[in-house]
């Protein structure tokens, strides 16, 4: 009951303060994942109101990374790693909802700006190379993603009701990345932007999980002794118990 209640006075404020210079607003019931022991993915609601009709596409963004490409190449039935790049501002994440098909908004032109859909995506990043060569790792780059699931090519479905109101989910693996992402969220008419906003979600380890990840990374020549004495202890314990077993 606090939580429907909680969701409506949300939706009131929401209706409330939209304005003619905001014709959309939107917001999650809760932004933050916390990643513990035994973390197995999170979904979050994602909902809001458009003051005028029209069609709601929204992008999520995870943080952006660093990242080195390499690219293999067959040398006497052996793949070797050929040539490599170094691509700044990589989103570790990236999906895409909308209340259309993309192809059905006629919009083109606003997709490109906003960097909506994965053709549209942009990064820093072997500038050196030829167009085509650099779209070329620029597409190895995003397959890549796509088959480790850190890229969605299926667009997600974005729900609009009569009355102007919109609502979303988002699900997220258990191996997500720690970070800020951001939610670009877009209202279209005819293939035009007449609204927009941008909201986050927080992503952050907590609990023991936290202490772990942040001692092994301040301190990793004792992280990784101590995770060799670890595994040789359980070992022989696991072997002791064995043979006591079977004896």
């Amino acid at each position: 009951m606090k939580k429907l209640m909680f969701i409506m006075s949300i939706f009131y404020s929401i209706i409330f303060n939209i304005s003619g210079k905001e014709r959309i607003m939107a917001e999650f019931f809760d932004n933050q994942i916390n990643i513990d022991v035994g973390f197995t993915g999170a979904k979050l609601l994602f909902f809001g109101v458009i003051e005028d009709p029209g069609d709601v596409v929204v992008a999520v963004t995870g943080p952006r990374k660093r990242l080195k490409a390499r690219k293999k190449e067959k040398f006497m039935g052996v793949w070797i790693n050929s040539n490599s790049k170094t691509f700044n501002d990589v989103p570790t994440y990236y999906y895409v909802a909308a209340s259309k098909k993309l192809k059905n908004l006629d919009a083109n032109e606003a997709f490109y700006v906003n960097q909506i859909g994965l053709k549209n995506i942009r990064f820093e990043g072997g500038e050196e190379q030829e167009d085509s060569e650099r779209e070329v790792w620029k597409r190895g780059i995003v397959e890549t993603m796509g088959k480790l699931g850190r890229y969605r090519s299926e667009v997600g479905k974005v729900y609009i009701s009569k009355n102007g109101l919109f609502k979303a989910e988002f699900t997220f693996s258990s191996d997500i990345i720690e970070g800020e992402y951001i939610v670009d969220t877009l209202l279209l008419k005819s293939g035009n932007v007449i609204g927009a906003k941008r909201s986050f979600i927080n992503v952050s380890k907590s609990g023991i999980g936290e202490k772990i990840y942040n001692f092994s990374s301040n301190h990793s020549l004792s992280y990784g002794i101590i995770s060799v004495l670890f595994a040789l202890t359980f070992g022989f314990l696991a072997n002791e118990i064995i043979r006591r077993i079977n004896a």
